[in-house]
């Protein structure tokens, strides 16, 4: 099989030697939060050639939401560098500790931004790489029909039976974070995810009981679920790449 597809990494905030530890053993889909680490996954892919890339602004980053065109400027000038936009979504954790019209305020933003990236990405074919919580999910939804966006990656989705479902029936995809090796919760969660839309990501590198998140995990992350799943870790592994070759048009 050829290397396994990190469908979702920060890898400019990986230290340079995971960084080589990682695509020496690993294909990675870096995502950006913002313009900084936007320009930083340019510089990478110069360095790294069989990196590939997203470019745009991590929703939970409200006050670079501002960075826009300049982020949608890289994102024109390099698309054909680019294997999707993203990290992008809708506002939910960092909305938790704000008075309600703050919320109202900042939801509106998000939604704002987020329909242009949308827009963005259907007219340059550009695959999405999601962060969408809960049932704000279905604002999302809603936007990715009426653009028509063909490939989109809800990474670390955890969501109610009909969200997974409208997922499901649009032909898109759910990956799953190394939270699941230890999360009963979230292993809970992965079971209702329809097993032919499954992939893998680390989300690297955020911090799983401590320890840092990189694409190496996703082994274990596949050996959970295929125990969840009852079924072979290869069966686990190779959905996973069908369905990374289909939303990255990776060859």
């Amino acid at each position: 099989m050829a290397k396994i597809i990190d469908n979702h990494c920060h890898f400019e905030q990986l230290t340079k030697r995971e960084q080589k530890q990682a695509l020496a053993n690993y294909q990675v889909v870096g995502v950006a939060s913002d313009c900084q680490s936007s320009l930083q996954l340019l510089a990478l892919k110069k360095e790294y050639n069989d990196l590939s890339i997203c470019l745009g602004i991590h929703p939970e980053r409200i006050n670079n939401y501002t960075d826009f065109l300049m982020v949608a400027e890289l994102i024109e000038t390099h698309c054909h560098q680019l294997v999707g936009i993203g990290e992008i979504g809708l506002p939910y954790f960092s909305l938790l500790k704000m008075s309600r019209a703050e919320q109202v305020r900042f939801s509106q933003q998000g939604l704002i931004l987020f329909e242009k990236f949308v827009k963005l990405a259907a007219k340059l074919d550009q695959a999405l790489n999601l962060h969408c919580v809960g049932d704000d999910t279905w604002q999302a939804i809603s936007y990715l029909e009426r653009y028509r966006i063909k490939n989109a990656l809800f990474h670390w989705f955890a969501g109610s039976h009909e969200l997974i479902a409208a997922i499901y029936e649009k032909g898109w995809f759910i990956s799953v974070s190394p939270e699941v090796i230890t999360n009963i919760k979230y292993q809970n969660q992965v079971k209702m995810i329809p097993k032919e839309i499954l992939c893998l990501e680390s989300d690297g590198p955020w911090l799983y009981q401590g320890q840092r998140g990189i694409p190496e995990m996703m082994i274990a992350t596949a050996q959970k679920i295929a125990l969840l799943f009852n079924c072979s870790l290869s069966e686990i592994l190779q959905t996973s790449q069908r369905n990374a070759y289909q939303i990255w048009r990776i060859k």
